[in-house]
């Protein structure tokens, strides 16, 4: 009796501290409070790349919500079809709808891009938030994409940015306030772009001996700093257009990003609690996209990373370091690939 009650006290003790220290962890997470709920008109289109699921199928709900045309531009027809029928179902907006849209096929995205121009819709935003995350141990053809880039160059990074220069000269016809959201990721700061080798276009970076490992591939880290990179250069090409541009860093998700891995039952009992801990809610990371959809232009700068409704000072940094020359030459690599 007296080891169970020793073991219910610890028990309580362990709950309470983790409650504890959930809060510190949290406690300057953007909230929905925080942001603004604009009443978006039948003719302000907003496009999402992987509405169907995660941050952004919640960042979809939350912007139907606002009125205006959401597109779910999604790989999964089913899926994405599925998405659109319950947005529309539980938001009330009824020009909630699927388009295909697969990142890792170039083809894919010129088609979405041409077929959209001639609907002749003014886009109020482009939610560029699709993404993969492939273990570097993974082998075969899911490592590559269509096109024969390496998985998480070619879908995070450069299927975005082929999408983004299709849909420009769209956005700039409007005459409206048009916005770009980048989804990038604090582990940026893990990503490294070496020009000279170019080892992360087809193959994938592989590590140095001496290396700090990151619990993330090597690939995905890689293409979420050419998410911010492209994001600081497009602000440059924009300029003082009616196009503004922000990266945005959602912080540690409960999401399927993850779906490739592969963890016994047994690590992830144990990862769980931990998980708990740190991870946020899709519908508490997507607060971060909508943030930089809403928000009023005036207080953002363009270009700029924000992570929990603010400027993210760290990121900042980083391409700060990597100094502008780098942004350029990325760029200019990008258009070469996507024009091949």
């Amino acid at each position: 009796m007296a080891l169970v009650s020793a073991v219910g006290s610890i028990s309580l003790v362990l709950a309470t501290g983790g409650l504890l220290l959930r809060r510190r962890i949290s406690r300057n997470w953007i909230t929905q409070a925080s942001i603004s709920a604009p009443q978006f008109t039948k003719d302000q289109t907003i496009i999402i790349t992987g509405g169907n699921t995660g941050l952004g199928y919640e960042a979809a709900k939350y912007l139907a919500n606002c009125g205006g045309k959401i597109i779910l531009a999604c790989r999964n027809g089913d899926a994405g079809k599925r998405a659109a029928l319950e947005l529309r179902e539980t938001t009330g907006n009824k020009d909630v709808e699927f388009l295909k849209l697969d990142l890792g096929d170039l083809s894919s995205v010129r088609s979405f891009a041409t077929n959209f121009k001639k609907r002749n819709e003014k886009i109020h935003a482009l939610i560029c938030n699709a993404g993969v995350w492939m273990p570097d141990d993974a082998h075969g053809q899911n490592t590559k994409t269509k096109d024969g880039f390496e998985i998480h160059f070619g879908v995070n990074h450069l299927g975005n940015f082929a999408l983004i220069q299709s849909l420009i000269p769209q956005m700039e016809q409007s005459g409206i306030d048009s916005r770009i959201v980048i989804v990038s990721s604090s582990l940026c700061k893990s990503g490294k772009i070496d020009l000279q080798k170019r080892d992360f276009i087809y193959d994938g970076r592989v590590p140095e001996p001496n290396e700090r490992k990151s619990f993330a591939p090597t690939g995905y880290c890689d293409s979420k700093l050419l998410n911010m990179l492209t994001c600081r250069e497009l602000a440059v090409k924009l300029g003082e257009s009616n196009i503004t541009t922000y990266a945005v860093s959602p912080g540690l998700c409960s999401s399927r990003l993850g779906r490739n891995v592969k963890m016994p039952a047994y690590k992830k009992m144990l990862a769980a609690p931990v998980m708990r801990l740190f991870q946020r809610s899709s519908r508490q990371g997507a607060l971060n996209l909508v943030f930089a959809v809403t928000e009023d232009n005036a207080k953002l700068e363009s270009g700029g990373m924000y992570q929990d409704g603010v400027i993210w000072k760290d990121g900042v940094d980083l391409i700060d370091a990597l100094g502008g020359d780098l942004q350029k030459r990325v760029w200019e690599l990008s258009e070469e690939l996507v024009s091949r």
